[in-house]
């Protein structure tokens, strides 16, 4: 039975804007396609009339994929292709799609997350990945869904189904 796991490492060198190395490899179920998440540090979400901490968020500040997969590491890009599926045709259309929607907000009310605008990605950054690993000596139980692991996976990042190919 093959299960997904979300595995932790860091960022261990910064090549540029694009380009980092992960301390995790293939040993750790790391693949070609594997997308990590760059954490910032969990932001305290704060009733303003009360001043009780509500609880926290775990910020994604970015995000990068596998580019090549070494045993120990890999290296990793903010820049690659994505082919979407679009269940009402009967092929994969590659290109890229961007939603963007604004809201209508009052400027002085906008607090963004620290995690995402302020603090830069640095060397020692928590990362998370979702990895597959095979439990020997199992089968999938009987009623098993790979929709759930998809449910898993939309609950991890932005949920859309994709498949990734890296840019050209």
């Amino acid at each position: 039975m093959t299960v997904r796991v979300k595995t932790k490492g860091r960022i261990i060198r910064i090549l540029d804007s694009k380009t980092v190395i992960i301390n995790l490899g293939s040993e750790h179920g790391v693949t070609g396609t594997s997308i990590f998440h760059i954490l910032a540090d969990p932001e305290d979400v704060v009733d303003p009339e009360t001043n009780e901490v509500l609880g926290s968020v775990k910020v994604t500040k970015g995000r990068v994929r596998a580019l090549q997969v070494s045993e120990k590491f890999t290296i990793a890009t903010s820049s690659w292709t994505e082919s979407v599926i679009n269940p009402l045709l009967n092929f994969i259309s590659t290109h890229r799609q961007t939603v963007e929607e604004t809201l209508k907000i009052d400027a002085r009310e906008l607090k963004p997350w620290k995690g995402k605008s302020e603090v830069p990605i640095r060397v020692g950054d928590e990362v998370e990945v979702l990895v597959e690993i095979d439990e020997p000596g199992e089968e999938e139980p009987e009623g098993y869904d790979e929709a759930d692991d998809e449910d898993l996976e939309a609950n991890f990042h932005d949920g859309s189904q994709t498949n990734v190919s890296d840019e050209t």
